[in-house]
């Protein structure tokens, strides 16, 4: 009585445990089923859960069948032998409870072995979608071109190292925020993206000017796609640009000098017939000149006919001069000894004197390669002029740096006065040639700045404030030049 009740507990222990394990198994099959495993790449675990829910299924429904037949079987011995039967039927009880255990430790540690295999493809998995987000990372961090991503809901979710560099914007102060918020609900990213948002408009190509935080305006070409999951689901917007603020700023210089050439070429001409006239003019005047007696009052209006005649020699001259065709002599100048000759040049040969003058340079300024002659002039040039704009005495300050331009570095000459200004509505005009505010000035001196400038493969720029001053850019390349 006491081995069957045993047998008993056993079997109804090991029906309990196969019951909790069905049941555990079946949990975890309905949670797989609403979990998208396979695009993490486990789709063995569904199979494992399989594989558990019908062998504790089966387990579950063996013991009690198992249970019956074993106590039939018991009875017809127990009919036939009183003693010998009873030990048998002990015996055989034994080992049919070890056979169960036996049978319970071997889908234990199938279960353990099955853990361990889910457990080294859930490290692949997660080792493989690390990889793939590394990769994809430096993608974005290689590629020269600016990569901005935004959801459905116009909120950045990606931002590359390019995009960083050409907006000059940090990428932690931009990611997670609306394009309005970054970008200005007025702007033309703001624009692209809601075309592309309401109407499904994919942008292959647009080019447009764009100011940057901290007030500089650069020229960019943006491209824009449509980004989409796996199951070709809509889930943002990809915009790509690039800077191309030094291709314009190269394609005005060129259209510009191109425009120089043909007024320089036309009105060559027209200055010798001027000046073959104008001589004709001064040899009559000096003929009536020596016709007149000294006393005469006609002797002071030839006079300044011959005055007037040599004014308009010395423009003619400084147009042709201006007109003609160039060619560069390059040779290393040190920057800092040549500011300073410069400037105490033109220093030297001014009226005015109340005023203070400040040259700047880095240290270990390398020499840089230009023609020394025509830059001179050109410096020169507009030294003359700040000093010219102080007349009540200011600071006149001269600075030489070497900063980046996009891939390429500069040498930077910046030429600043605290006089009287400029207008804004004639700041666009002060390249012109013949445009001058001065009383006695040709407007060719600007013009001048701005050829020689054009010849180093340069450019200049200038602000002005009316009141507190000027400051003029020079950028020339630092770069070898066949």
């Amino acid at each position: 009585m006491t081995m069957a009740m045993t047998r008993t507990r056993s079997l109804v222990g090991g029906w309990a445990l196969f019951l909790v394990l069905f049941l555990g198994t079946l949990m975890l099959k309905l949670v797989v089923t609403h979990r998208d495993i396979e695009q993490q790449g486990l789709s063995g675990f569904e199979n494992l859960t399989d594989v558990l829910f019908i062998l504790s299924g089966g387990l579950l429904l063996l013991i009690p069948l198992y249970g019956v037949f074993a106590r039939l079987v018991g009875r017809r011995k127990a009919r036939q032998s009183d003693g010998h039967a009873l030990v048998e039927t002990v015996g055989g009880e034994g080992d049919q409870t070890a056979v169960v255990i036996n049978a319970f430790h071997d889908v234990v540690r199938k279960l353990r072995d099955k853990e361990q295999e889910l457990e080294r493809l859930r490290s692949i998995a997660e080792a493989r979608a690390q990889e793939i987000e590394s990769y994809n990372e430096n993608i974005l961090r290689s590629v020269a071109s600016g990569v901005i991503t935004f959801n459905q809901d116009s909120t950045v979710t990606t931002f590359n190292e390019a995009a960083s560099r050409i907006l000059r914007m940090k990428r932690d102060a931009v990611i997670g925020k609306i394009c309005a918020e970054i970008f200005g609900p007025s702007s033309k990213i703001t624009a692209l993206l809601e075309r592309s948002h309401q109407r499904g408009e994919i942008i292959n190509r647009e080019e447009f000017e764009l100011e940057e935080p901290e007030g500089h305006r650069i020229w960019v070409g943006v491209s824009t796609s449509f980004l989409k999951d796996r199951a070709d689901k809509l889930i943002g917007t990809t915009f790509v640009f690039t800077d191309l603020t030094e291709v314009k700023e190269l394609q005005q210089q060129i259209e510009l000098r191109e425009r120089m050439t043909v007024l320089g070429e036309m009105s060559a001409g027209i200055a010798h017939e001027f000046r073959n006239f104008m001589g004709t003019i001064l040899g009559a005047a000096k003929l009536i000149a020596r016709q007149l007696k000294p006393q005469e009052p006609a002797q002071e209006s030839v006079g300044t006919i011959v005055s007037v005649i040599a004014d308009m020699d010395h423009l003619i001259t400084q147009f042709l001069n201006f007109s003609k065709k160039t060619e560069l002599e390059l040779k290393p100048v040190a920057i800092e000894a040549w500011l300073t000759r410069v400037v105490e040049q033109v220093r030297a040969q001014a009226e005015n004197r109340s005023y203070s003058v400040e040259i700047i340079c880095p240290p270990n300024l390398p020499e840089i390669a230009m023609d020394e002659l025509l830059m001179r002039q050109a410096l020169g040039n507009l030294v003359q002029n700040a000093l010219e704009a102080m007349p009540k005495g200011g600071k006149l300050t001269v600075m030489a740096s070497l900063p980046w331009h996009g891939s390429r570095r500069e040498l930077e000459l910046r030429i600043r006065d605290t006089g009287i200004g400029i207008p804004g509505d004639r700041l666009e005009k002060v390249f012109l040639p013949f445009y001058t505010t001065k009383t006695k000035g040709t407007g060719l001196g600007l013009a001048l700045v701005h050829k020689i400038v054009l010849l180093h493969n340069g450019r200049i720029q200038v602000e002005s404030q009316e009141g507190q001053g000027t400051i003029f850019r020079v950028y020339v390349p630092i770069e070898e030049r066949a």
